[in-house]
């Protein structure tokens, strides 16, 4: 199915905290729209969530981050790690915004912030910035990291972690406000489908008067 949108636009960020469902979003636009999907995780490397799917320990220097570090801190090794990567992010919106022969992009992850907050707005560029109440990023975090079954150590990484998403969640989303980038709370919607669907509606073209 074709889908109208503004021909101008090359590239659509969707950022976000961990957990606010941003991969999952970004995913389904994609498909949708029948662009490439690129995560920045995929871009440069920081220590991850603080557990593992299989019964996989976690890394050391991953455990070390989260048990030794506190949650304003870990707040200001991430925030600084993602300005380091704000250069990788810019290049890469760029060359996809200056090169038509490369296929659109949506671009997720929690670093594009910085990149959204740079400058002034770009006609070629969309972005969107999922924010959560505390509540659901509690609740995500603690199903996907099995907090219920977890050993001491793990709950106390996994505890640091969802401080630091919650400051996180909340500094970023008051950053990127009023940059051009529109805010939406996830727990407004019913599902991610519908999530999906509104984001697709704003991005449809209007018809002129």
């Amino acid at each position: 199915m074709s889908i109208r949108i503004d021909p101008n636009l090359r590239v659509l960020l969707i950022g976000g905290s961990s957990n606010v469902g941003k991969s999952a979003v970004a995913a389904a636009l994609a498909e949708q729209l029948g662009w490439r999907c690129v995560s920045t995780d995929s871009l440069a490397r920081h220590p991850g969530r603080p557990w593992r799917q299989s019964n996989k320990k976690v890394p050391t220097h991953v455990a070390d981050h989260y048990l030794i570090l506190k949650a304003n801190e870990l707040l200001e090794s991430i925030i600084l790690h993602h300005r380091k990567m704000s250069p990788i992010v810019a290049e890469l919106v760029k060359s996809t915004v200056s090169d038509t022969s490369l296929p659109k992009l949506v671009l997720e992850g929690s670093a594009l912030w910085p990149f959204i907050t740079s400058g002034p707005q770009q006609k070629e560029v969309a972005a969107i910035w999922l924010t959560a109440s505390a509540d659901t990023l509690r609740a995500r975090i603690y199903e996907n990291s099995g907090f219920a079954n977890a050993n001491e150590q793990n709950r106390a990484m996994i505890s640091r972690f969802l401080e630091r998403t919650l400051l996180f969640d909340r500094k970023t989303a008051e950053l990127v406000n009023g940059h051009g980038c529109r805010v939406i709370d996830v727990d407004a919607y019913e599902s991610a489908e519908e999530l999906t669907g509104d984001i697709m509606e704003h991005l449809k073209m209007r018809p002129k008067r």
